[in-house]
């Protein structure tokens, strides 16, 4: 049987911890209103932008004239884990996701110090184009703008035969997905859903022609969509977090009652071996 001074010491290291994980779960909570809000806007509007571009893919008849996309080039993923873990199942599901779908010819771009770590340690370091780490709370501008910059040559050039991205999608507070989103070429379902429909813009016109608007303006598409998925992702990562802190704080709780239900029994033992012993000793006297 463990001391009292044993069982003490452990429900005041596991008293510690909780108030950590409290405090974690607390900070994660605050957080999630304001990256709700940065969501729904950065939503509508890459929304917005795919609706365009995928108006504009109908009206294409046929995208070799532009980019062409040779089924036998490898892939681009874009993989967006966290900086930090203590968030439950987020970074383990992209992880799982990686090794499913990637293989060693494809190309990727890694956000995030955890995918990172992983990535370079079972892949092919050759094949990673850009890695950053230590990215941050939000959504970084520089670090898009330097993927766009390298992943847009490597389509024009026919290096790549699409771009994916694997990433978190947002649901709800306790529901998010890690997903494979193909980001380009564009989804035939989508176009398919646009024509049923009635949502093809009927008045698109291109100047001065449909190549030189398409170079100019993936760019643009590939960067919205690019930062819409971090915003997915960074909210995916805070609500799991919030959920991961929340099951270790009530656990901890658990923890802390049984550990005082053992304290107090061992201390009623004692007093009773006490007490017996006193009253034995008042006997043989």
């Amino acid at each position: 049987m463990p001391s009292l001074k044993d069982v003490k010491s452990r429900k005041d290291t596991v008293s510690s911890i909780r108030k950590i994980t409290k405090a974690m779960e607390l900070v994660a909570t605050s957080k999630i209103k304001t990256a709700k809000r940065n969501y729904e806007k950065v939503l509508s509007y890459s929304s917005r932008i795919e609706d365009v571009f995928h108006n504009i893919d109908i009206k294409i008849k046929n995208w070799n004239d532009i980019i062409k996309l040779d089924p036998s080039k490898p892939r681009a993923f874009i993989v967006i884990t966290s900086d930090i873990g203590m968030c439950g199942a987020y970074n383990s599901n992209i992880i799982k996701l990686a090794r499913k779908n990637i293989t060693e010819n494809d190309y990727l771009f890694i956000i995030g110090t955890k995918g990172s770590k992983f990535l370079k340690k079972n892949f092919n370091p050759e094949k990673i184009i850009l890695s950053f780490e230590e990215v941050g709370e939000e959504p970084n501008y520089e670090v898009i703008d330097k993927i766009v910059d390298k992943l847009f040559p490597m389509l024009l050039h026919n290096e790549i035969r699409s771009i994916h991205i694997l990433e978190t999608e947002f649901i709800n507070s306790i529901t998010y997905n890690a997903n494979d989103k193909k980001i380009f070429p564009f989804s035939r379902r989508k176009r398919e859903e646009l024509s049923k429909n009635n949502q093809v813009s009927k008045n698109a016109e291109f100047e001065p022609n449909v190549e030189t608007v398409i170079k100019k303006a993936l760019p643009l598409y590939l960067g919205a969509i690019i930062y819409s998925t971090m915003t997915s992702s960074k909210i995916s990562e805070i609500s799991s977090r919030r959920m991961a802190m929340e099951n270790a704080s009530d656990n901890a709780l658990d923890i802390i009652n049984d550990l005082e239900k053992q304290y107090n029994k061992i201390r009623q033992s004692k007093i009773t071996q006490e007490i017996t012993e006193i009253v034995a000793g008042a006997q043989n006297e």
